[in-house]
């Protein structure tokens, strides 16, 4: 459309006159994801490292100490808790008087996080967002649906939602009739090219209700359906990929931090990771040591470009299973979410939450939630919230299908609730720890 393609003019005549800063990172973020291995990649990853470490122990009190450490190995593995108990230490001496950033999220536990941006981190983060959009066919101007729990503190003016060609589509409560006039609002929009970005628990919703009552949507322009925040399951990504007649694709980013990796278009099942923005780890999960290609291990990065509070091996609290690309470059095969919330059988094994949501593929048509948590040793409960109306007459095939997994000496309780509520960030927790964490 002819007003998409002048907002689109826009945005780079306006980042232009201040420079063209935006421009130059996103083309310094395409070298550095692409190609990841070049010598030139390599050269500017390494003098970014190396300017973050002396900066850090130069100017911020936590990091006072490595002042003669030269490499990240050298710096140790912080975690979320070690940042919010050392917080004014982490500031950089340099940055105080700036005009910082506050970022925050109130992270899967409930329990507020944030930290705060210097400007240049902020423009870094423009750049990745518009690059990785980019590899979901989504360009700057054109229509994009967010779906997300609005409120005061994160929802657009009319006016800039306009400008920017924003939808902005809350899920709060998302019943079969809030699914159906998002539905009529997309059949209804006559732009031909438009892009989603929501809660994977959105989308799983809307694929269940399209999967129920059939309804296959073809030419909507759906260009692609980005899920972030959350865990994208096998189910939803093929039904709402099949429905839609588009690639869902997952995103793997925190507000605090920014976009870490991505599927695209080109990788639609692998992650693609950002190597130019960030040094990412992937660490075992009883010592600091990288895994092997085909393991699962801790999610460790370091923001190469947060000055105003910078952040070194970073342990996300997030576990993914490490692979390669087509190129040689590190990627990740699966993210699994939340490290703490790991599952164990009966025995004490590691078990997949790939393998808990298989458990309820077949059941779907049945339930509008369900929630699955391990209270003992060898206790775990299921809470099914049920389709209205309908009554769930499989409970000793469910119990007999997880003990197949779990061992048959588990002990499962099934509970059946009216509504398993979301957390303040509008996430929903599928897999839940409360026995214990690795």
């Amino acid at each position: 459309m002819v007003l998409n393609a002048i907002r689109n003019r826009a945005f780079w005549t306006l980042d232009g006159l201040k420079g063209g800063i935006i421009k130059r990172h996103l083309n310094d973020v395409r070298r550095g994801v692409e190609n990841p291995n070049s010598p030139e990649s390599k050269k500017v990853k390494k003098r970014n490292i190396k300017a973050l470490l002396k900066h850090a122990s130069s100017t911020t009190p936590f990091y006072r100490d490595y002042e003669k450490v030269d490499n990240l190995e050298g710096y140790p593995v912080i975690r979320k808790t070690v940042v919010q108990d050392n917080f004014e230490a982490f500031k950089s001496e340099l940055y105080k008087d700036a005009k910082n950033f506050k970022v925050s999220t109130s992270g899967s536990t409930g329990v507020p996080f944030f930290l705060f941006q210097n400007k240049g981190k902020r423009q870094r983060n423009h750049a990745d967002v518009i690059y990785f959009f980019k590899q979901a066919g989504f360009n700057i101007g054109n229509r994009l649906y967010e779906l997300e729990v609005w409120r005061a503190h994160n929802k657009k003016n009319n006016l800039k939602s306009k400008l920017q060609n924003v939808v902005q589509f809350d899920i709060s409560r998302l019943s079969d009739d809030r699914i159906l006039e998002f539905i009529n609002l997309i059949k209804t929009d006559s732009q031909t090219e438009k892009t989603l970005l929501g809660f994977a628990s959105s989308y799983e919703r809307i694929a269940q209700y399209l999967e129920k009552n059939d309804l296959q949507l073809e030419n909507l322009g759906i260009v692609s359906a980005i899920a972030n925040s959350e865990y994208l399951n096998p189910y939803t990504k093929k039904t709402l990929g099949k429905y839609l007649n588009t690639d869902i694709l997952s995103r793997y980013s925190s507000e605090e931090i920014g976009i870490i990796a991505q599927q695209t278009l080109e990788s639609p099942n692998n992650f693609v990771l950002n190597h130019s923005s960030y040094h990412i780890e992937l660490l075992n999960f009883n010592y600091d040591e990288p895994v092997k290609p085909g393991e699962f291990g801790r999610i460790v990065v370091t923001d190469l470009f947060n000055y105003a509070m910078p952040i070194i091996r970073y342990d996300t609290g997030d576990i993914a299973k490490l692979g390669l690309s087509s190129n040689g470059a590190m990627s990740f095969e699966q993210i699994e979410g939340r490290k703490m919330d790991l599952i164990y059988d009966s025995s004490g094994n590691i078990i997949s939450s790939f393998v808990v949501y298989t458990k309820f593929y077949q059941y779907y048509h049945l339930l509008r939630q369900y929630q699955f948590i391990q209270q003992g040793e060898k206790h775990y409960e299921v809470k099914l919230n049920l389709q209205t109306g309908n009554t769930f007459q499989y409970e000793q095939a469910l119990i007999e299908d997880i003990k197949s997994d779990f061992g048959d000496d588990a002990e499962i309780t099934i509970t059946y609730v009216d509504e398993i509520p979301p957390l303040a960030s509008g996430k929903r927790r599928k897999v839940i720890n409360n026995y214990k964490t690795h």
